[in-house]
């Protein structure tokens, strides 16, 4: 069983970070972490009271790393507020020390005069973000970023990410020599459907007709082709995009659903539902979407 960890004595510094979550920035362990709160009254959903994203940011981070792509290390905890109320808190530890800036990709998009509009690089038309990363000046390792992305839209569709939109994946850039190398995978609160309670949780596991609404249809990708916001499966499925499938090909063998729902099992201050309903999502999409559409290029491509 994960640990729990209480933050509330930690030092505070400034915070220096942006975004609609309520967040404090903490120093734990001498290393500096942003301390992220359950965002309130979920408009997605009106009978949740907050979201339950600091568990999906928690659990998001941690299947990548199992995967063996970078992400930011988070911790589960809690924190006492000044109204002496308790909150669930999701520590995620700062990447950005030791000359490091985070360049988001929209400001990458926002330089480039191409796609640069009124939008301030946040649409996130697909053809756009190709464009970039293919004719961005101050891209030198294109191919790097080309296989980020679809490696992290190929987990993303595993654990139902439904707004990693341009401002919430990107590059670090050392200021000195102007080096960019990609930041690690960070700001998955918006994954394994964080606005449900665990009585919505409960009902769905009881309808293999919702749950299979949650693996063919919800969540669709933030990410937009001709207008549309992508639909994971029919997407990943239709082997149309090249660079896609290529990432579905380095990625499939590298998960291991048994060590994904072993983190799922060991996570602390989650209820048994919660933990059920985890891993039904979560096994499903890898079956259905992910092992599907790789059997279905192999079989395209002559191999069994």
């Amino acid at each position: 069983m994960g640990k729990t960890v209480d933050f509330t004595q930690c030092k505070q510094v400034i915070n220096k970070y942006g975004g609609a979550d309520t967040k404090k920035t903490i120093i734990y362990n001498d290393k500096y972490y942003l301390l992220k709160f359950p965002n309130n009254s979920p408009k997605q959903n009106k009978k949740a009271s907050y979201s339950n994203n600091v568990f999906s940011e928690y659990l998001g981070c941690h299947v990548f790393n199992t995967i063996g792509i970078k992400a930011q290390n988070t911790i589960l905890g809690i924190y006492q507020l000044e109204t002496e109320k308790i909150k669930y808190v999701c520590a995620c530890e700062d990447f950005t020390r030791e000359g490091l800036r985070l360049v988001e990709f929209q400001n990458l998009k926002n330089s480039f005069p191409e796609t640069a509009s009124s939008s301030n690089g946040t649409t996130t038309a697909l053809e756009e973000i190709e464009e970039i990363i293919e004719k961005h000046n101050d891209i030198k390792n294109r191919k790097e970023m080309q296989n980020y992305f679809w490696n992290m839209f190929i987990i993303d569709a595993l654990i139902g990410n439904y707004d990693r939109h341009n401002g919430n994946w990107g590059v670090l850039v050392k200021d000195e020599t102007q080096e960019m190398k990609m930041a690690p995978i960070y700001d998955c609160g918006s994954c394994l459907y964080s606005q449900l309670t665990d009585e919505q949780m409960k009902e769905i596991l009881n309808s293999e007709t919702e749950i299979n609404n949650r693996v063919y249809n919800r969540p669709t990708s933030a990410i937009t082709e001709n207008g549309k916001r992508i639909n994971y499966y029919e997407f990943i499925y239709s082997l149309k995009n090249t660079a896609c499938n290529e990432a579905l090909v380095r990625i499939i063998d590298k998960i291991e659903m048994k060590r994904i729902l072993k983190e799922v099992d060991e996570m602390p201050m989650i209820s048994a539902v919660r933990k059920e309903f985890y891993k039904t999502p979560l096994n499903r999409r890898y079956e259905k979407i992910l092992k599907k559409s790789y059997e279905k290029l192999m079989k395209n491509n002559g191999n069994k």
